[in-house]
């Protein structure tokens, strides 16, 4: 196997951060959280080239990629599936989620990656729970419907949008995915945030996709399940989406899954109470939903005229309903406390991949830049060569993403 080149930065990346500090090092720096409005100015930012996914190319032409980097879990993979099944071209990615606890391909992964080479008849090396490395070589994509069992609480949503963007865009007609597992899961998109946001976000790319929820899935057991019906589009059409504009509607759903209806009841009363304080109004809804297992969760959505941003609670054994509510207020409140950030964090993550691949340029400004931003943006250019770059701000100020 070819070794890792960290000189090489194919695809026209430029990954910089914005400070207005002393510079972190290079590989590994913490990010730095939005603060709060009103904060005092920093002096003039410094600009740092950063490249914590460390890409080369092997004699064959197969891109090369360091798992152990950027983020260093699965956003890697899923990201080079997709880009690989619509340019392609093959990849080698090693060191699997090497700093995880358990590191290497766990059942949601591999099923992302079996999925896939379904998808597009794919050669595959290394596809097995606990693999530490794979090679993809991918085919031709056939879109066709699909149903995937994870056989654990792993997140569904994430299959789903590994697979998304090459249905869509390789597609004759619509396509339906069935995917059993969880439906709310603590590190990945929950359903809430898929129904509310991100098909509203893939709808201004112009590529309609419906979601559903048959039956809700927490952790540990998992037996949830989403059904996406996803249209055929000829290429995804650029979006800016860089301003806020200033009246704010707030619903959200207190759900839960074999759980008592009074759980529900106390996270809606504790998000309304905590919104009230700040001035805000919100509807939420108390439902009971047909699970797979027990659990417990809350979702937020900040819609305005052309922006949508969810946030998620999810309960665990032991944790107070209040305690539940807190967690997507908090994290709804940071966003707006951010003037003019168009886009939520987790949705930045995921709108890059259609925005990598559409004909225009496309710009967003987002609350905060993660890791898990920087990592999909410098996974892309190893694939895609188009200029594409985050540009981050001062506390209190939006970054913002310019792809194209």
């Amino acid at each position: 196997m070819s070794s890792f080149d960290a000189s090489l930065n194919p695809g026209g990346l430029v990954a910089k951060r914005r400070l207005g500090h002393t510079a972190h090092t290079l590989f590994g720096g913490p990010h730095r959280r939005a603060g709060s409005l009103g904060a005092r100015r920093s002096p003039a930012p410094i600009w740092i080239e950063t490249r914590s996914v460390v890409v080369s190319k092997s004699a064959d032409g197969t891109i090369v990629l360091d798992g152990s980097r950027g983020e260093g879990g699965g956003q890697i993979l899923r990201s080079s599936l997709t880009a690989s099944m619509l340019t392609g071209r093959p990849f080698r990615l090693a060191a699997i989620r090497a700093g995880r606890e358990r590191p290497g391909l766990r059942p949601q992964h591999l099923a992302a990656v079996e999925a896939a080479a379904r998808l597009c008849r794919a050669d595959v090396e290394g596809a097995t729970v606990g693999s530490r490395e794979i090679l993809f070589r991918p085919g031709q994509v056939v879109a066709r419907d699909v149903a995937i069992d994870i056989g654990t609480a792993g997140s569904t949503a994430l299959v789903l949008q590994t697979l998304h963007l090459a249905i869509a865009l390789r597609s004759s007609g619509p396509t339906r995915l069935s995917l059993t597992g969880g439906t709310f899961n603590t590190k990945a998109p929950s359903f809430p945030f898929l129904a509310e946001t991100w098909t509203a976000h893939l709808a201004d790319f112009g590529l309609p996709t419906v979601v559903t929820m048959p039956k809700a899935g927490f952790y540990p057991v998992g037996c949830g399940g989403i059904e996406a019906w996803i249209e055929p589009a000829d290429e995804p059409r650029a979006v800016v989406s860089d301003r806020r504009p200033g009246s704010i509607e707030i619903t959200g759903i207190a759900g839960v899954g074999r759980l008592p209806e009074s759980i529900a009841e106390r996270m809606r009363d504790r998000a309304v109470a905590r919104l009230a304080e700040r001035g805000l109004s919100c509807s939420i809804s108390v439902e009971s939903w047909d699970s797979g297992s027990s659990g417990a969760a809350i979702s937020l959505t900040a819609r305005t005229e052309s922006t949508r941003a969810t946030f998620v609670g999810l309960g665990e054994r032991g944790r107070r309903s209040e305690r539940v509510a807190d967690d997507a207020v908090d994290e709804l409140l940071a966003h707006l406390d951010v003037a003019d950030a168009a886009l939520d964090p987790h949705s930045a993550d995921q709108l890059i991949l259609p925005a990598a691949f559409a004909s225009g340029r496309s710009i967003f400004t987002i609350s905060a830049a993660t890791e898990h931003l920087r990592t999909n943006l410098e996974t892309l250019s190893a694939f895609v060569d188009r200029p594409m770059r985050v540009e981050e701000a001062e506390p209190g100020r939006p970054a913002r993403v310019i792809i194209g």
